[in-house]
């Protein structure tokens, strides 16, 4: 992986070869490295190259107009909250800005293609050469509703950019600064203000299911904020590899309560700061 970063670095060139290939997570990763470290201009050029494959694709049938705009809301999410993330060194606004982009970005596809739940249902049926399928009936009994598939997507979707953005800023670490995302990480809090809307709006919408995972978008930054502070604790403790790996198994087996704990822990985190109150028995 160190050498996908130091061949990405060496030329704007290689970069936007990179970007252009389009394979996952290392595309818009390499993406994130050049914003965090050249900046907007080199980071707008290798957007833009990146961006061609897909709207040529696109343009020519190859690509369905909603995989299209997933791709560019992707890419774009990717390196605007790599940009916030250079300019002021703060994960929390990061976060929000990675959430909004990505929704926003999401919302706006949906409006052009003429929904998420119709494309969705119509690319399952073409598939199968036109015809109604099991496999498009249990879809639409899965989303019972345009804004619960939108939110699913929009869920999907800012998770992968996560990655991708924290992939290209351990490629940084790894080249220019090691240790450094560990300690980012490890010191993210969100705010009060923040962490009580988002777990506010999160509460709201688990009242609908229609808008069930629109709250967990809502609720992401605080969740990642709740994620941290677990990593801080283990390593604080010297607990090792075995909690970390139990959490994110029990994330997949028991994704919404652990969600819950997670937006409540970083909730009282934001309110009466674990970390100094921690270092401060010390």
């Amino acid at each position: 992986m160190r050498a996908i970063a130091e061949f990405a670095m060496r030329s704007r060139v290689r970069a936007v070869i990179l970007t252009m290939v389009g394979i996952p997570l290392i595309s818009p990763a390499v993406l994130a490295l050049v914003g965090l470290r050249r900046g907007s201009g080199d980071g707008l050029f290798v957007l833009v190259w990146g961006l061609l494959p897909i709207v040529a694709a696109a343009g020519a049938g190859y690509m369905s107009p909603l995989m299209a705009g997933m791709a560019i809301t992707h890419f774009v999410a990717v390196l605007a909250s790599a940009l916030v993330l250079r300019e002021t060194r703060v994960w929390s606004w990061t976060l929000v800005t990675l959430t909004a982009v990505t929704a926003v970005g999401i919302l706006v596809t949906s409006q052009v293609t003429g929904g998420v739940l119709g494309n969705l249902l119509e690319a399952v049926n073409e598939a199968a050469g036109g015809a109604s399928t099991p496999e498009a009936q249990q879809l639409g009994k899965a989303f019972s509703s345009e804004a619960q598939a939108t939110g699913y997507l929009t869920w999907v979707s800012v998770i992968s950019a996560m990655l991708a953005l924290l992939l290209g800023r351990w490629w940084q670490a790894l080249l220019y600064n090691p240790g450094g995302l560990q300690q980012e990480m490890h010191s993210l809090r969100m705010p009060l203000p923040l962490a009580a809307a988002g777990m506010l709006l999160w509460i709201y919408c688990l009242v609908s299911e229609h808008f069930v995972f629109w709250g967990a978008v809502a609720a992401f930054p605080i969740m990642v904020a709740g994620i941290c502070l677990i990593h801080w604790l283990v390593a604080q403790r010297g607990w090792g590899r075995g909690p970390l790996i139990a959490l994110y198994v029990m994330l997949v087996i028991a994704a919404l309560p652990l969600a819950g704990f997670l937006c409540g822990l970083a909730l009282i985190d934001s309110w009466i700061d674990i970390r100094a109150r921690a270092s401060d028995k010390r």
